[in-house]
């Protein structure tokens, strides 16, 4: 890859709001209790020694790890009077310190996101503006999960082609003021949070190896939002609805594996080349539904849903600032890794980064 422009990271953050829900919180918030079969849910935990002398809220906890993974979840509260671009503006900040970087250095602003505060100014606007770089030109880009590796494609076509030298790139979302509470499948996915990276312009073998992977699926129903004024003129804000079940985990599994192995191609790479996977957090059961399909070692592929719930876009972000700063385990040098997402849409991401 020598004497071969590319784009390198050279700086990740990540911002996660302080307060955290967990399942026996959730359980109580608005009307998810009154619309939670227990006593089917129950009958579902057959793994469950003395699940008939458990209470509801324990029923409900023990279902919602089995069926996702996820114990506890972040939360940006409206007391907190922050919005999606403020957690991408954190983020963006501490990317860029670790990049050694100031926001005016930056030539390009990209932030991955479906929750906006605003759909005009742009949330790229917004954020370039909370850092101190108001000059900043950028655009928004909705990929739903597949938000941050459709991000790093474009900041890595915006490198190669010469429109800039170095971009900010952040995913965030605030999932959260999205939910509708009378849907369970839906109100016990999601989180918020946000992620960033700088990418600068370099001629090394350190970087995005090869031209990202991007492709689509149309189909509506898994996730969609409703109250945005065509639909039900009646909704008095937008409502986040996605629909679960097996098809749609076996298809996040194999999706997930085309579109890595698609970055891969085209890095002239092979799975074995792999040292860390990242794929996107939709549930447990799709990462280690993954894990199991590639026969990756344990500890190659990243599972981080427990403890932070589907972030969107930024849960791919979030992870591999994770991952850079050791979190997940000491990484070779140098480490290749590879980003493979599905989101709503369908979308579908997948990048090889050496680092």
């Amino acid at each position: 890859m020598a004497n071969r422009v590319t784009a390198a990271v050279t700086g990740t953050g990540r911002y996660l709001p302080p307060e955290k829900v967990d399942n026996f919180q959730l359980y109580e918030m608005g009307t998810l209790r009154d619309s939670f079969n227990v006593e089917q849910a129950r009958a579902s935990l057959k793994e469950i020694d003395g699940a008939d002398a458990l209470s509801d809220p324990e029923v409900f906890d023990y279902w919602a790890r089995q069926v996702t993974g996820i114990e506890v979840r972040r939360k940006l509260t409206p007391e907190s009077g922050l919005t999606t671009e403020d957690m991408c503006a954190s983020a963006s900040l501490t990317a860029l310190e670790a990049a050694g970087c100031e926001p005016t250095d930056m030539d390009l602003m990209l932030v991955a996101s479906l929750t906006g505060s605003d759909e005009v100014p742009n949330v790229a606007c917004t954020v370039a503006k909370k850092i101190g770089a108001p000059q900043l030109g950028g655009y928004t880009i909705n990929a739903a999960c597949a938000g941050f590796v459709y991000a790093i494609a474009a900041g890595w076509s915006a490198i190669v082609s010469g429109l800039a030298n170095r971009v900010l790139i952040a995913a965030g979302d605030t999932l959260t003021r999205y939910i509708d509470y009378h849907d369970v499948r839906t109100a016990v996915l999601f989180g918020d949070g946000a992620g960033a990276v700088v990418l600068e312009r370099t001629e090394g073998d350190r970087g995005v190896l090869g031209p990202p992977a991007m492709s689509a699926e149309y189909a509506r129903d898994p996730l969609f939002m409703v109250g945005q004024g065509w639909e039900h003129e009646d909704e008095p804000f937008p409502l986040l609805h996605m629909h679960g079940g097996p098809r749609i985990l076996r298809s996040a599994i194999a999706k997930m594996t085309e579109i890595g192995q698609r970055a891969l191609d085209r890095a002239g790479l092979t799975w074995s080349d792999v040292d860390v996977l990242i794929p996107h957090q939709a549930n447990l059961r799709i990462t280690r539904g993954l894990e199991k399909q590639l026969q990756l070692p344990k500890g190659r592929v990243i599972h981080n849903i427990q403890s932070y719930g589907n972030m969107s876009a930024s849960t791919v972000a979030i992870t591999f600032d994770e991952v850079v700063r050791g979190l997940h385990g000491k990484l070779p040098e140098p480490a290749t890794i590879l980003l493979s997402a599905v989101g709503g849409g369908y979308t579908m991401g997948g990048a090889v980064l050496r680092i």
